[in-house]
């Protein structure tokens, strides 16, 4: 019996250890030492100003390291931890399509099938999206597999185009990167459903993936120990508390949770082997400068041998280190990046409060896991 509870506490303990562990992994074989690693990481923060990041880190398809840096409430103080919340911003999308395609999976939606056709009404009787009947005909030809590649003409925000969510591409043409297009394919999940999408994520991603610190809207238990965000100067943006979801970025979660999502994907579990192979195959080849702003119509190279290009809600590339898969995400005064290689079991997830991240994020990913590959000038993180 004694050996039995010695056995049982040493299982108990071991994910604590395994994500301290003594040295991760890089893309190239090497070994880190994380004592080395801490202080790196520790350095570009403090030169970059970061208020706080967590970081997690994956090898062997394992979450092996997680650490933070900083401070979740600057004004007083108080450290960040593993655990505190943070606001994912856009690493929102990929659990969007995750969830869509799950229930694609059980028959409930399809990806060409016209969104238009799961509305219990005609798009002009919807308050939030009427500027979508003034075409129609292109509006009827958008599908959720156009919406979750970027590819259904809607435009990045509605904010930027005289507060209208007006077609600015015939739907399918080109990549024009779109939280509008997201939120459209939330608010159709809801609207045929009848369910709310924080409830949605709660049975299909959150729960089942033993995600705590995570919803796609805030919760009361976050209050406990969240993070505020802050601009370039230092000054208090405040924390995002979104009361209603958005497909695109309302959701909030810890970079230990995140990477309990990445895992998933990692290891091709959650979705049918389709609707996988779907998510993370080229839906449409990225060749523009930026995704959205004055240089989404301006044509590049640059990124020819990594051959950018956009699956179902997830950015994809190659490396000489196989197929990888990343998302970014940006809100007002948070900054996160999460970047994975399948076929080396490797991947790094970081979570920001800070503006300031961009400026040095392609330090700490070389730094976390060897990764050069990453499509940080198109993102413009190496414009900051």
């Amino acid at each position: 019996m004694k050996n039995l509870l010695t056995l049982a506490f040493a299982l108990y303990l071991f994910p604590l250890f395994a994500q301290h562990a003594a040295t991760v992994k890089h893309l190239n074989g090497q070994s880190v030492s994380t004592y080395a690693l801490q202080k790196t990481i520790a350095r570009l923060v403090d030169s970059a100003r970061i208020a706080g990041l967590q970081v997690a880190i994956i090898n062997n398809h394992k979450t092996v390291w997680t650490s933070s840096f900083g401070f979740k409430d600057v004004e007083n103080q108080k450290p960040l931890n593993d655990s505190t919340v943070m606001y994912a911003a856009s690493l929102t999308k990929p659990v969007s399509a995750y969830i869509f395609l799950r229930l694609a999976d059980r028959g409930i939606f399809k990806l060409d099938q016209p969104v238009h056709t799961y509305l219990k009404k005609p798009i002009a009787e919807y308050p939030k999206w009427k500027d979508l009947a003034e075409d129609t005909v292109s509006f009827n030809l958008i599908t959720p597999r156009m919406l979750l590649a970027h590819r259904s003409g809607l435009p990045v925000l509605r904010q930027l185009y005289g507060n209208k969510a007006s077609l600015i591409a015939r739907p399918g043409q080109k990549f024009y990167y779109s939280n509008e297009g997201i939120n459209l394919l939330g608010f159709m999940i809801e609207e045929y459903t009848g369910k709310p999408l924080e409830l949605i994520a709660q049975e299909e991603v959150f729960g089942p993936l033993q995600m705590a610190g995570t919803g796609m809207i805030w919760q009361k238990p976050f209050e406990s120990n969240f993070s505020y965000a802050y601009f370039k100067d230092g000054k208090k943006y405040g924390s995002e508390r979104r009361q209603s979801s958005r497909a695109a970025g309302s959701m909030s979660t810890t970079a230990r949770d995140y990477a309990r999502f990445y895992l998933q994907l990692m290891a091709s579990k959650g979705l049918s082997k389709a609707s996988l192979q779907q998510m993370l195959s080229a839906q449409i080849a990225v060749t523009s400068k930026r995704g959205f702003g004055s240089l989404k119509d301006s044509l590049t190279h640059e990124n020819d041998a990594i051959k950018l290009a956009w699956g179902l809600g997830i950015g994809l590339f190659q490396s000489p280190y196989g197929k990888a898969f990343f998302h970014t995400g940006h809100g007002d005064a948070n900054q996160n990046y999460a970047v994975a290689f399948p076929e080396k079991g490797i991947a790094v997830v970081l979570l920001s409060n800070s503006e300031n991240f961009e400026s040095v994020s392609a330090q700490i990913v070389k730094a976390c896991i060897g990764d050069t590959y990453s499509p940080f000038k198109w993102l413009g993180h190496l414009d900051r």
